[in-house]
Order: structure tokens, then C-alpha cells, then sequence
């Protein structure tokens, strides 16, 4: 099994290969998923085997979502040449010789990255329309039978790009675990697209619920689960069995957009605004309006902070005034959060089910305390929904119950 315990994968972005060299030599991640929308071919493979030398984890996302959308970097992998961007015809995917062809040329340019798993190609499930969960199912069942063909013995997941609309809906739900849950493979490669608005992280009661709801239905039938383009909500992930989830350093590779694949869309941070994660929190907060604002004021900014141990990147935040700190955008901040994440799932490791729900519950409920220490210092935060501590606590609640506990309690290693 490949994940035996929490685990913490990179979600590559934009200009990501030396953040993934660092965390790996600093061992706080355990792998990565490599992106061919933002390294070439030749890179993304010379990247993997360092990781696999630091014996991390690869894997390799295929981003066949939008099969149209072109990007420089997408076009030095063989698939995307053929068949991707302007090449790209609805036959590559309904006709049985094509899809094929374009399901191995896939696989070997995984195997030739020399992953530890395999991930299916899958095109942006916006709505669960009967036509388009059956060509998912072509597509997923094309890969699985290439796979078998070639490399028998390995474990294949399956995309999963959903819409969190679609998911929302308790039926339309219903309709898509159905589909999905009648292939035999490994696992779901989960990742759920939601406004911009409501995400980083993902707020809203029902939204949480149904995201959840989707997680342990398929944590119940017995399927690894990763967590694809997630963040901090990877807590509640965690206190339903489920051992994987990946997030990155751009804001587009903590939450599922597909916009990530329109040619100029390079990133998702701005220019010259710093952040800090606080996972006692469980958000982020502007170095310069935020921290600087509650050390003004005099809060304990210790309470922001994991202990034991602490961030090797953060020192220089706590040794004075905040705005003072050379906290630089592309380093101290997104190793940081790196390093946080990579906690979250420590955080988890050889916990009981039962033990992992306590944290959680634990968790929230001390972050909720945190944030209402913060508002009472320097009043409610623009970029933090108040009600989020709430949300999350009721949804998961609501989506595990004892019966729930009792059989994901036997699917966990």
C-alpha cells in the first residue's frame, strides 16, 4: 500500500522544481504530484529521479481536463503534442484506436518518469450527465487496461475533477459514486472546483459537508483517497481515514480551478503581499496588515505558532516587529507553508481512527479560540471567514457517523 501512514505530497506549480529540492532535502515533504502544465518533459523527469533518491514519493497529474487549452510547457509531452491544445478532437477520446493511443502514450511518459503509481487521465466533470460520466469511464477504463497490458503489478488511480456544485447536490452525488465506485483500482485522485470566493480555504456548511460526504463514501468502499489541490482542510480529511493530500505553493495548487490552464495564468499570489499559514489557526494572515497590526497591540504571536517543533523559516517574524522581517515571497513564505503541511499530516500519523477524530475535533476548536483572541486584539480579518470554525465542526459532525467509523476503521491499514 502506498500510503500506509499521513502523507504530504507537493502539488507542483509554477517555477516549483527548486521548493521541491529543498523539501526534500529538508525532508518536510514526502513526495510530489509533477505538473506538465508548468515543467517540461525533460526537467519533470531529471526532478523525479532526485525525488526518488531522497526515496520520496512521485506522481504524475495528467491535466487532460481542458484537452484544448495549450500551454508552452504541456507541449514537450508527447500526449499533449498529438493530441492536446488545438489537436485535440472529441474522437481522441470516444473513438476505442484512439483513445487507446492517446491512454499509452500517457502511461509511457509516466513510466518514464518512473512513478510510484499511476494517475488516469480524466477530462473536467462540470455535471454528471450520463454521457459524460460514461466517457470518464472509457477513459478511466482505457488507462486501467494499458496499465495491466504493461506494468500489471502497479497501482493506478483515477482522476476525479469535479464540480462542487455538482457534488453539492445529494443526488447528483449519489448518481456519481455510483458510477465510479463499480472500477476496480487502487484509488481516487480527488480534486473540486469551487468559486474563488469560497475557497483557500473552503467555506460554507453544506459545501464542506457534500465535499466530505464525497471523501468517506469512497474511504468506505474501501479506495485510497488522494487529496488533490487541497490545504488545510486536509484536518478534516484526515479524521475520515484518509492518508493522502497534496497542496502547493501558488494559491492555484491549494484549490482545483481550472482557469490554472489558460496560458498566462502563471501563478495566483500578488506581488509584494506576504503571508504567513498559522495552522493553530488554520488560515493565513498578511505579514504587514495582520501580524504587524496584532504585535502593535500586543498579542502573544506565539500563539500563531506550531511548537515542537517550530517552523525553520518563520525566526525572523517573531524576533521583532513583523513588517521588519526580510520574509521574502518566494522562499521564507512558501517553504513555510510547505513545512506546515507537512506537519498537518504528522500531526496524524499512528493515530486510532477514534484518536484521529478527537484531534481534529480538538484542533478546530482551539483554532476558533485563536481566532477569537485575534479578533478581540485588533478586530475581525478581512481574508478569514469568522463562521469557518463552525462550518467545519458541524459538517464533520454530520458526515461520520459510528457506523461510518466502524467500517473505515477496517479499511485503514
Amino acid at each position: 500500500m502506498l500510503f500506509d501512514e499521513p502523507t504530504y505530497l507537493i502539488q507542483f506549480g509554477y517555477s516549483g522544481q527548486t521548493l521541491v529540492k529543498r523539501a526534500m532535502e529538508g525532508d518536510y515533504a514526502d513526495g510530489v504530484i509533477m505538473s506538465p502544465s508548468d515543467y517540461e518533459y525533460g526537467d519533470t523527469k531529471s526532478l523525479g529521479r532526485d525525488v526518488n533518491r531522497q526515496d520520496g514519493i512521485v506522481l504524475f497529474d495528467p491535466q487532460y481536463y481542458i484537452p484544448r487549452t495549450e500551454r508552452p510547457a504541456s507541449d514537450t509531452y508527447p500526449y499533449f503534442q498529438d493530441s492536446g491544445g488545438n489537436d485535440f478532437e472529441t474522437v481522441v477520446v470516444t473513438n476505442p484506436q484512439n483513445r487507446r493511443e492517446l491512454c499509452e502514450k500517457i502511461w509511457e511518459v509516466q513510466n518514464e518518469i518512473d512513478v510510484d503509481a499511476y494517475i488516469a487521465p480524466a477530462r473536467f466533470l462540470d455535471t454528471f450527465s450520463d454521457s459524460k460520466l460514461y466517457r470518464w469511464q472509457l477513459l478511466t477504463k482505457t488507462f486501467l487496461k494499458v496499465v495491466e497490458d504493461n506494468d500489471p503489478d502497479s497501482q493506478v488511480f483515477a482522476s476525479l475533477p469535479v464540480d462542487g456544485a455538482s457534488i453539492k447536490d445529494d443526488e447528483q452525488r449519489t448518481k456519481l459514486l455510483d458510477y465510479i465506485t463499480k472500477i476496480d483500482l487502487a484509488g481516487f485522485y480527488v480534486s473540486v472546483q469551487y468559486p474563488r470566493y469560497r475557497r483557500n480555504p473552503l467555506f460554507g456548511m453544506e459545501q464542506v459537508k457534500s465535499y466530505l460526504d464525497l471523501l468517506k463514501n469512497l474511504r468506505y468502499n474501501w479506495y485510497d483517497i488522494i487529496l488533490g489541490h487541497s490545504d488545510q482542510i486536509a484536518h478534516l480529511a484526515f479524521g475520515l481515514g484518509i492518508n493522502a493530500f497534496a497542496s502547493g505553493h501558488y494559491k492555484n495548487t491549494r484549490a482545483f480551478d481550472t482557469d490554472r490552464w489558460i496560458p498566462q495564468d502563471n501563478g495566483g499570489g500578488s506581488a509584494g503581499v506576504y503571508w504567513y499559514y498559522s495552522d493553530p489557526l488554520m488560515e493565513e494572515m498578511q505579514v504587514e496588515q495582520d501580524l504587524q497590526a496584532l504585535y502593535s497591540n500586543g498579542f502573544s504571536l506565539d500563539k500563531l505558532r506550531i511548537k515542537n517543533p517550530t517552523s525553520p523559516f518563520e525566526q525572523e517574524l517573531f524576533n521583532g516587529e513583523p513588517e521588519d522581517a526580510e520574509w521574502t515571497y518566494k522562499n521564507d513564505s512558501w517553504d513555510h507553508y510547505i513545512w506546515s503541511c507537512h506537519q498537518i499530516a504528522k500531526e496524524y500519523t499512528g493515530l486510532t481512527l477514534d484518536e484521529r477524530v478527537d484531534l481534529v475535533k480538538q484542533n478546530l476548536r482551539n483554532a476558533a479560540e485563536v481566532y477569537s483572541d485575534v479578533e478581540e486584539a485588533v478586530g475581525p480579518r478581512e481574508n478569514i471567514q469568522s463562521d469557518i470554525y463552525q462550518d467545519w465542526m458541524t459538517a464533520f459532525d454530520l458526515t461520520l457517523s459510528k457506523r461510518d467509523m466502524n467500517v473505515i476503521k477496517r479499511v485503514m491499514p
